[in-house]
Formats: structure tokens, C-alpha cells, sequence
């Protein structure tokens, strides 16, 4: 665990692997979830949208949780390419820690976390102009990927996103022109 400050703010920030979630963490992410994106946004009282991820950035103040983002090691095919990535997912601050710098401070452990792995690019599908302070860039690509709904695989879905942020943490650059396979579900 460590302390982050951002201006006079300070926070505790802690990661878990997945796999090591005890129930209770598993229930604290589950009700911030909850109160940050809403009751009937998907969630159905999981702490993840659509499937178990790989790490967790937990932030506290105290013993309470007030933000989370998680991140998962993939591979996608951008074109011909087979490339190494970190999805990030469910960036979410207590409602009422909002405008405190909380997300900021766990977007910057996070980058600094998939900055030391094989990873390419740290990719994240949403629309905040956090994500773009930060250096993420906004792309266009043609996605593929398998739909998830209500818990259950659907099918397989080829479309122009407008929602995809991009950040190279890498040597490689990203092509804005492929079309790109993300092998899986969005995050």
C-alpha cells in the first residue's frame, strides 16, 4: 500500500490481483460500483461488468473505499499485428469524493503499473476529458469483439467505435487506420 497526495488530498492506494479478492474486498468494490454508476447500469451486484479482470487499484481514505479502476492483461490484433495490452475498466470514485483528484491519482498508479509489463498500449472505452488530460488519445478504429449481455455471450460484433481511448506506453504506434480484434469482450 501506498500514500498518494494530489493537491492537499491524500489516499491510500493498494492493488489486488483477481485471483486474491477476499469476499469482502469483492463486496467493497461491488457497492462502489453501485453508487458510482447506479444501481440498474449492469452490474447486478458484481464488482465487475462484464467478466473477472486481472488487477485491481483500490483507493482508501481510511478504512473507506472511495476508488477503483481495473485493469486486464490482453492481446488484440490490430490489423496483422498481435499486440500486447492493458484494459482498463470501471474507473469509479464514491460520489461523493468526486472532483478530489481520486480518479487522477489512480489513472496515475495504474499507467505507471501497465508502464512496467510487456504491454503496448493501455486501452479504455469511455468518454471523460480526464482520460485525455491524462494522454490518452481518442481513435476510431473498426472494432470486433463478443457482445456481453446479461451475463451471457451474444454475438459477435464488427463496428466504428467513437469510445476507444489510446494511450502507447511501448515503442510501437498505434494504427488508426486497422481494424482491430480485441479477442474477447470489450472492458
Amino acid at each position: 500500500m501506498k500514500m498518494a497526495v494530489y493537491q492537499s488530498y491524500q489516499m491510500q492506494i493498494e492493488t489486488h490481483h483477481e485471483i486474491a479478492l477476499t469476499q469482502a474486498i469483492d463486496a467493497e468494490i461491488a457497492a462502489l460500483l453501485e453508487a458510482a454508476f447506479g444501481k440498474d447500469d449492469g452490474f447486478e451486484g458484481r464488482s465487475f461488468y462484464k467478466q473477472h479482470h486481472h488487477l485491481r487499484v483500490l483507493g482508501r481514505k481510511g478504512d473507506r473505499l472511495i476508488g477503483h479502476v481495473a485493469l486486464c492483461y490482453r492481446a488484440i490484433r490490430m490489423g496483422d499485428a498481435l499486440v500486447p495490452t492493458i484494459g482498463l475498466a470501471e474507473v469509479a470514485t464514491a460520489p461523493d469524493h468526486g472532483g478530489k483528484g481520486v480518479a487522477s491519482m489512480l489513472l496515475k498508479e495504474t499507467i505507471k503499473i501497465a508502464s512496467g509489463t510487456q504491454a503496448a498500449f493501455i486501452l479504455l472505452f469511455a468518454d471523460h476529458p480526464i482520460y485525455e488530460r491524462r494522454g490518452f488519445k481518442k481513435v476510431t478504429n473498426t472494432l470486433r469483439y463478443t457482445q456481453i449481455e446479461d451475463s451471457c455471450s451474444k454475438e459477435v460484433v464488427t463496428r466504428p467505435t467513437d469510445a476507444l481511448h489510446v494511450m502507447a506506453i511501448g515503442d510501437q504506434t498505434w494504427d488508426d487506420t486497422a481494424d482491430v480484434d480485441l479477442l474477447g469482450h470489450l472492458f
